[in-house]
């Protein structure tokens, strides 16, 4: 089907795009543009801004990412979850489009408007070029990471969207604002990442820079000159690239994974939601890992001083696997929650007339826990072994122990949590996820006014230690360090052996004939 005779992006053009509407936001538009342009030409630099060319091109491309980004993700918030409101969503659902031409009919339908706004202010940004004397590719590179920066982005709420519960939209704009906020903050990779900004706001840094050049900028202040590291110059596992292009291959590779991801659902039943398949999940936490491995800075990290300037010390490589694990706690949280599978699918697994699927149910979600951590780990510890320096500190010993029971403890987590979704109360999940905040906060509470939270013991009831963990730690406590982790397993073994009653009474009877329905929600 052509994009353009795509049903969906027809209804939304005859809501949005009608005429009334289009004569308000184009005098809007001219009003801002105008000013802006009036305001810049009588200033000391004048429209063009000086020689950083920071000045009318700059402001405008600032507003069409508001526009595109904020304005086209909150149109996306409210796509799907406005049509579940108003009970005409299941007629969507059953109507002859594939699940992908829904998708892009959403996600390109409900941003006619934005995209028709971001329109209306590109002959005040021409006038801006001209003026600043912007090369032609450095403007074309910039709408380029702005418009499909904000695709990603808007496609992004879109996933949220298919999500959402009733009334819930409020929470889900505060928090797509809040993640719109951070992912543009120039701190955001600057401390441990060799990676620029990530947002589509980075297309106003470039025109700022108004060059392809990497080398280093440099400021006068006085008679003294200070060297800052450029922006756009990121490090591939220590080799030198342009940030636009990274930017380009990360936004494409990124709607490669979210487009499916709302394509596969789109269409279903809510009650059988599935963001990916086991194996799609495990496939996005390796390619996030990867990101990370490949921009991480492995010889030195950025403290600051505190007056905008950087100061770079050596990592040591056991530090550099401490921050690693850090940030993986947060993805393979992540990655946890999407494997987790309510009574009806693990139902299924069960009366499966495959017998494996009995044994993963009692065990879910382990198994994909420990293989991502394994995949994750053997990768960690390679690339560390080839960028670390030699003269630092390295012990492969307390890497591979922090990479098992990085493993042990993940699996305890989320064989409780697994545990607490099969009860038949309402909302079993989130009563867990709140149990298992109660507990770590009253334990580190506790064995922060004790004062041992570095101490092996410590280890048994929160995994903080182990991020502290290094050569003369592990010499002088090894027994102390294998009984927590013998503790970690022993609990995971309780959740395994709770988790397994908890399954017998959703077992088939002896006497009822097994059902041939296939164990999608587990195995696919």
């Amino acid at each position: 089907m052509n994009f353009f005779s795509n049903p969906e992006v027809l209804r939304n053009a005859r809501i949005q795009l009608r005429p009334r509407k289009l004569a308000i936001a184009a005098v809007i538009s001219a009003a801002i543009s105008v000013a802006l342009g009036y305001a810049y030409a009588h200033t000391t630099d004048g429209i063009g801004g000086g020689p950083n060319h920071d000045g009318l091109l700059h402001a405008i491309l600032i507003i069409q990412g508001i526009v595109l980004v904020i304005g086209g993700g909150i149109a996306c918030l409210h796509a799907v979850q406005r049509e579940k409101d108003q009970n005409t969503f299941d007629f969507q659902r059953i109507t002859r489009l594939s699940p992908l031409e829904l998708t892009l009919g959403k996600l390109f339908g409900a941003t006619l408007m934005p995209f028709f706004v971001c329109l209306c202010f590109l002959p005040a940004a021409i006038v801006g070029a001209i003026y600043a004397q912007m090369p032609a590719t450095i403007l074309l590179a910039a709408y380029v990471i702005l418009i499909l920066g904000a695709i990603v982005y808007n496609a992004f709420a879109l996933m949220i969207s298919l999500f959402l519960r009733r009334g819930a939209v409020t929470w889900a704009i505060l928090f797509f604002l809040a993640f719109v906020g951070y992912t543009s903050s120039n701190g955001m990779t600057s401390n441990y990442m060799e990676l620029g900004p990530v947002s589509p706001f980075a297309s106003a840094d470039l025109v700022r820079i108004g060059s392809w050049s990497l080398a280093a900028s440099t400021v006068h202040v006085g008679a003294r000159s200070f060297s800052f590291p450029n922006a756009f110059r990121d490090s591939f596992f220590g080799a030198a690239v342009h940030h636009i292009f990274v930017l380009i291959l990360l936004y494409l590779t990124l709607l490669a994974w979210l487009v499916p991801a709302v394509a596969r659902n789109i269409k279903r039943d809510p009650e059988s939601y599935e963001l990916y398949t086991p194996a799609q999940a495990l496939g996005f936490l390796c390619y996030v890992n990867f990101i990370l491995f490949a921009f991480f800075r492995w010889n030195a990290v950025n403290l600051g001083n505190g007056a905008g300037y950087s100061h770079f010390q050596p990592t040591a490589p056991l530090d550099a696997q401490s921050v690693i694990l850090s940030v993986n706690i947060l993805l393979f949280s992540v990655f946890g929650f999407i494997l987790l599978r309510n009574r009806s699918q693990l139902r299924r697994a069960l009366y499966s007339a495959n017998p494996g699927g009995i044994g993963q149910a009692e065990y879910w979600p382990a198994p994909y826990l420990f293989l991502g951590v394994l995949l994750i780990g053997v990768a960690m510890i390679l690339v560390i072994n080839w960028k670390r320096d030699p003269s630092l500190e390295w012990s492969l010993a307390v890497a591979v122990y922090r990479i098992v029971f990085f493993a042990f403890w993940l699996a305890c987590d989320f064989l409780f949590l697994q545990w607490m979704k099969l009860r038949r109360a309402g909302h079993p999940l989130l009563v867990g996820v709140l149990y298992l905040v109660v507990y770590y906060f009253c334990a580190i509470l506790i064995i922060s006014s004790l004062h041992v939270e570095h101490s092996p013991y410590a280890a048994i009831f929160i995994p903080t230690p182990l991020f502290v963990l290094n050569t003369s730690f592990w010499s002088s406590h090894q027994s102390a360090w294998f009984l927590s982790l013998a503790v970690q397993i022993a609990a995971g073994i309780v959740f395994i052996f709770l988790q397994r009653r908890r399954l017998t009474e959703l077992r088939p009877r002896s006497s009822a004939p097994l059902s041939a329905a296939p164990a999608d929600g587990v195995t696919s």
